[in-house]
């Protein structure tokens, strides 16, 4: 969207009104999303099943599968280092790439990038979604500021409906939207 001659009030108005739109879209998901994290981490039976259960005399035990399988299918897929490769274009741009190779393992480093892959790789498999975010924070290097890199809650994450590549590369918006309750 272009906001070229909008006040502040009316931008924050159509992007609430973006989010409600996305946000009504997307509730199936987040429902069954919130519901595979609760499983995932053992809430397995429901309210009636563990009634029943107790009722008989028998405890609601979980043998929880799904937990290790993530936890291995987690360990196999980030078991090594994540490399950067820029190449160059010509013999000319050599140092140049060599230097964006370094620039692109420092941020990582900083950011602890090998625990946020860990996470973006942990809510694929239970949510089906999972997003790492590349922004800058001002705060680090004693203000001087730092580009870095972390994970996303896919609950947090409201895609464009319309939109229909498996990475979101045709959305026309991707709003992070994080409420925190007081």
């Amino acid at each position: 969207m272009a906001y070229k001659s909008k006040s502040k009030k009316d931008i924050i108005q159509d992007t609430k009104d973006l989010w409600k739109t996305y946000s009504n879209n997307r509730e199936t998901w987040a429902i069954q999303a919130q519901e595979d994290k609760e499983f995932r981490l053992g809430r397995q039976w429901t309210k009636e099943q563990r009634d029943v259960l107790e009722a008989r005399g028998q405890a609601p035990i979980v043998v929880n599968r799904i937990h290790p399988a993530v936890e291995s299918a987690k360990a196999m897929l980030t078991a090594n280092k994540p490399s950067f490769r820029v190449s160059p274009r010509e013999d000319s741009d050599n140092k140049v790439a060599q230097s964006i190779n370094g620039l692109l393992e420092y941020i990582w480093q900083i950011s602890d990038g090998d625990q946020a892959l860990r996470n973006v790789v942990d809510d694929y498999y239970v949510t089906g979604m999972g997003a790492m975010q590349i922004y800058i924070d001002p705060m680090m290097d004693m203000g001087k500021g730092e580009v870095c890199v972390h994970d996303v809650d896919p609950l947090d994450i409201y895609v464009d409906p319309n939109s229909r590549d498996r990475f979101c590369d045709d959305a026309e918006n991707v709003i992070v939207f994080t409420q925190i309750d007081l």
